[in-house]
C-alpha cells in the first residue's frame, strides 16, 4: 500500500511539474504572442545589449552563441568564440550557422531583420523572440520577458529593481527643474545625431529622460546627417560625442579609447567653423563617452552622466561612476577606466 502511495505521489509530482512548465506565455517586443513549452536552455542572441541583460539576470549559461558585434570584445565576452558566431550583427545573420547550432530560439531586437529571421528559422523549428535591450523607454518590460523565457523571474526582478531605483532618483530631480537645458549629441561620424523614430531613437529618449532638450529632437528631419549651421544657431548648453573607439562601427567594447584618440576627436570638433564661439565649448561643458558606457542598461548609465553634466547642482547626490560600477559588477567584471572624457 505504501509503495503504491509513493508511486501515486511521484506520478502526481511529475504531472504537476510538467504542467507547471508546459506553457510559458508572453508577448515579445513587437506584440507577438510567444508560447514556450518549457523554459529556454539553449539560445543564440543578437545584440550586446540583449546579452548584457541576460548576463545581469544570471542566465548567460543558456546562450550558446552570439553575433560578432558582441564577440569582438574579447575581455568582456571571453566566453564566446568570434570564430563561432551567428553573423556580424542583428541585420546580418548566418541562418545556416544558426540552424547548425540548433538552438531553441533566437533573441534579437526590434530594429533587426526579425521578420526575415522568422521566415528563415521557423522552418527549422527555431523560435524568434524580439527583445530590445537598448530600449530605455520600456526597459523593465524587456527584462521581464527575459525572466519569463528563462524561468528566472527572481534574477529579472533584481535587475528591474536596480534600474527603477536609479531611474526614479534621477527623474524625480529632473521633474523639479523648470528651465531645461539643450544638448547637441553626436554619434560616430561628424554631424550624425539622434533623430526620433530612427535607429538612434534610444539616445533621444536618453536625453529626454536626463532632462535635456536635444536641438534635433524632430521626427521630421530626414537623412543621416543634419545641417551644421543649426548647431551654431541653437548654441547648445551641452555637447556630447559618443564614439565606438576601436570597436566595430556604432558598437562598444570594454577597452576605452586612448587619451590621444579622445584629444584628436575633440580637436576636430572644436576646430569646426564657429564652434569656438559655442557656449558649451567656452564653458568646457563638452564630453566624449562611449557606446559601451553610456549605452549600458538601456542607456541608464548615459542618463545618469547626462543629467549630471546638465544639472550638476541639482544632481549632486547622483553618482554616475557608482551606477556604472554597480552595473559592471552585475556583469561580473571589473569597472573599466577611461570611458568618459571632458574637454580640456
Amino acid at each position: 500500500m505504501k509503495k503504491n502511495l509513493k508511486k501515486i505521489v511521484l506520478f502526481l509530482f511529475l504531472v504537476i511539474s510538467v504542467f507547471s512548465f508546459s506553457e510559458i506565455r508572453f508577448k515579445d517586443d513587437v506584440g507577438r504572442e510567444i508560447v514556450l513549452k518549457k523554459p529556454l536552455t539553449k539560445v543564440v542572441v543578437a545584440s550586446r545589449y540583449n546579452n548584457e541583460l541576460i548576463r545581469a539576470i544570471g542566465s548567460i549559461k543558456n546562450v550558446i552563441s552570439v553575433d560578432t558585434n558582441t564577440a569582438q570584445d574579447r575581455i568582456y565576452w571571453s566566453e564566446f568564440d568570434p570564430n563561432n558566431v551567428i553573423g556580424k550583427g542583428q541585420n546580418a545573420l548566418n541562418y545556416e550557422k544558426i540552424i547548425e547550432l540548433a538552438p531553441e530560439a533566437l533573441i534579437t531586437p526590434r530594429n533587426s531583420s526579425y521578420e526575415k529571421d522568422i521566415e528563415q528559422l521557423s522552418k527549422a523549428g527555431i523560435e524568434v523572440i524580439v527583445v530590445t535591450g537598448w530600449d530605455n523607454a520600456n526597459m523593465p518590460a524587456q527584462i521581464e520577458r527575459l525572466g519569463k523565457m528563462f524561468a528566472n523571474e527572481a534574477g529579472a526582478k533584481k535587475l528591474i529593481d536596480f534600474y527603477n531605483k536609479n531611474l526614479d532618483e534621477i527623474t524625480k530631480k529632473v521633474a523639479k527643474i523648470k528651465n531645461k537645458k539643450t544638448i547637441y549629441w553626436e554619434y560616430g561620424n561628424p554631424f550624425t545625431t539622434a533623430i526620433p523614430g530612427t535607429s538612434n531613437d534610444g539616445w533621444v529618449s536618453m536625453m529626454r529622460t536626463a532632462g535635456g532638450i536635444s536641438i534635433f529632437d524632430d521626427p521630421n528631419i530626414k537623412g543621416k546627417t543634419i545641417d551644421p549651421e543649426q548647431i551654431l544657431i541653437n548654441d547648445p548648453d551641452l555637447i556630447i560625442k559618443t564614439t565606438s573607439g576601436s570597436a566595430l562601427k556604432n558598437t562598444g567594447i570594454y577597452t576605452a579609447p586612448s587619451e590621444e584618440e579622445y584629444d584628436e576627436i575633440s580637436k576636430e570638433m572644436v576646430s569646426r567653423s564657429g564652434w569656438q564661439d559655442l557656449k558649451a565649448v567656452k564653458n568646457k561643458n563638452f564630453y566624449i563617452t562611449t557606446g559601451f558606457c553610456a549605452g549600458g542598461l538601456g542607456k541608464l548609465i548615459g542618463v545618469a552622466y547626462t543629467a549630471k553634466w546638465l544639472y550638476p547642482e541639482e544632481m549632486k547626490d547622483i553618482d554616475p561612476d557608482k551606477i556604472f560600477a554597480e552595473w559592471m559588477a552585475m556583469q561580473n567584471i571589473e569597472t573599466p577606466k577611461g570611458h568618459v572624457y571632458k574637454l580640456k
